[in-house]
């Protein structure tokens, strides 16, 4: 079922203009939902129009008059035409489309905007030439540009010159925050189903499509080798296939990044990264990594000094879409060393609980909630490693939250078993390695997606203990 996007959704709708036209432009990482979202806005209000239109993947066998062709007949089904629409060029068919808009909100989509433009090169040229000669005078009517080439979309639409003040609304859709799957799966989620779902969520993140191909009902090693581990599953490939684009040299680019900080045994620095790539770092890695962070493959992880309560100006890049994480740990992995398919990777549980970590990051507005903390209050929420000096030693937190005097130090732990008195000993070592410092408090907090033993319960050493899958059930 569709769930979520309520603010997505709301503010599409009211950036309806009585007096012009609106410009609005949807992106996200494929399969995230973006057409189901824009399908969904009729639905919602009913006094919307919606007239979809989309591209087809690129292939060099189709030139520009078949791809024309094939356009034009999506327009005269989708605007129940009798006849073909002219379409000799795309200024042509596209002045046509301007000119059967005639509907109060009406929405036009033109969805893999990306796609579209890229096989033909005049496309945006004379879409912004209508758009301000034509679509712009029309009152109560609405344009979404949507695509999944998010580098591409900010290039050509966002940081074009042309475009510069005519967006009203510009949209990166990222996973559905997990409060929303009991709706997603039609209220179907049992409590005892919960920690599967975990560690479904944790190998593939909450990405919709995704979750489509999820049968709750089974485990999660079930649904893993099914969907991961048998070269007909979805996952299998779907990697390679996200980051196909046969006219786009720098998606190509992004992948490599995106593999090298994947396959790495540690954190890259940006300039450790171009290194592996073997070239040197430049403007090119710059607005690379800023795309990909933006979507939500990516992230920057800055230390945090609790000392003097800022950021170091250093960072370490940290894959943060957890399909792209499970990809390089897991599915690359099989695929290379498995001549002959076995079941699943021996190390299956601990991966998860790696997983399990971005899972939480993602979902860090529902750990703030329980910790009650307003996020304005926050100086600092993320990931924290302290390298090794003379006079302290190197650490890491999987979750360090600074709030005013206090600093949350958050254990993320996925455990197949319930997880024993040992984790105390384990936070308290980290919490030594720390700065010690007037006047603030650590607040150790536990995390988890299974079990707690009732001894870690009793002892009353963590200032929280949180079980991530509460969040389904809200």
């Amino acid at each position: 079922m569709f769930a979520g996007r309520e603010k997505e959704i709301q503010k599409l709708l009211k950036s309806f203009n009585k007096a012009k036209g609106t410009l609005n432009v949807i992106k996200g990482r494929r399969r995230i939902g973006k057409t189901k979202l824009i399908k969904h806005l009729p639905v919602i209000n009913k006094r919307v129009t919606l007239r979809y239109l989309t591209s087809s993947p690129p292939n060099l066998k189709v030139s520009d008059a078949d791809e024309r062709e094939l356009y034009a007949e999506q327009v005269k089904s989708e605007f129940n035409l009798g006849y073909m629409p002219p379409h000799s060029t795309w200024r042509e068919l596209f002045s046509f489309i301007g000119d059967i808009c005639i509907e109060s909100n009406l929405i036009l989509a033109i969805d893999e905007v990306n796609w579209l433009a890229t096989k033909s090169p005049v496309f945006m040229s004379v879409f912004f030439e209508l758009w301000e000669n034509q679509f712009t005078q029309k009152k109560s009517f609405m344009i979404i540009l949507s695509g999944s080439l998010s580098s591409w979309i900010e290039e050509n639409i966002l940081m074009n010159k042309g475009f510069v003040g005519r967006i009203s609304v510009s949209i990166t859709l990222k996973e559905l925050p997990l409060k929303y799957l009991q709706t997603f799966f039609n209220h179907k989620i049992k409590r005892e189903y919960s920690v599967d779902i975990i560690k479904m969520l944790s190998a593939v993140g909450s990405v919709p499509r995704y979750l489509e191909e999820l049968d709750i009902t089974q485990t999660a090693e079930t649904n893993l080798q099914r969907l991961a581990f048998d070269d007909a599953g979805f996952l299998y490939d779907e990697f390679e296939k996200m980051f196909y684009d046969l006219f786009s040299k720098e998606n190509q680019f992004y992948r490599k990044i995106l593999e090298q900080v994947g396959s790495s045994r540690k954190l890259l620095t940006a300039k450790e990264l171009a290194t592996k790539m073997n070239l040197t770092y430049s403007g090119r890695h710059t607005k690379a990594i800023k795309v990909l962070e933006e979507v939500g493959f990516l992230s920057k992880q800055f230390s945090w000094d609790i000392v003097k309560k800022s950021s170091s100006k250093t960072y370490v890049l940290r894959i943060t879409d957890n399909y792209t994480a499970f990809y390089f740990r897991a599915i690359a992995k099989f695929k290379t060393n498995s001549l002959v398919q076995a079941p699943k990777p021996t190390n299956l549980a601990s991966l998860l609980g790696l997983q399990f970590e971005n899972l939480t990051h993602n979902n860090i507005s529902f750990i703030l909630s329980r910790l009650n903390i307003e996020s304005k209050d926050v100086r600092f929420a993320g990931f924290h490693f302290q390298s090794q000096t003379k006079i302290r030693q190197s650490c890491q937190i999987d979750l360090l939250i600074h709030v005013k005097n206090r600093v949350y130090i958050c254990e993320c732990k996925l455990y197949s078993e319930e997880i024993t008195g040992s984790i105390i000993s384990e936070v308290k070592q980290k919490i030594n390695k720390l700065p010690q410092i007037k006047g603030v408090s650590y607040e150790p907090v536990l995390i988890h997606g299974n079990l707690v033993a009732d001894s870690v319960v009793d002892s009353d050493y963590f200032n929280e203990i949180i079980d991530l899958s509460d969040s389904i059930f809200i």
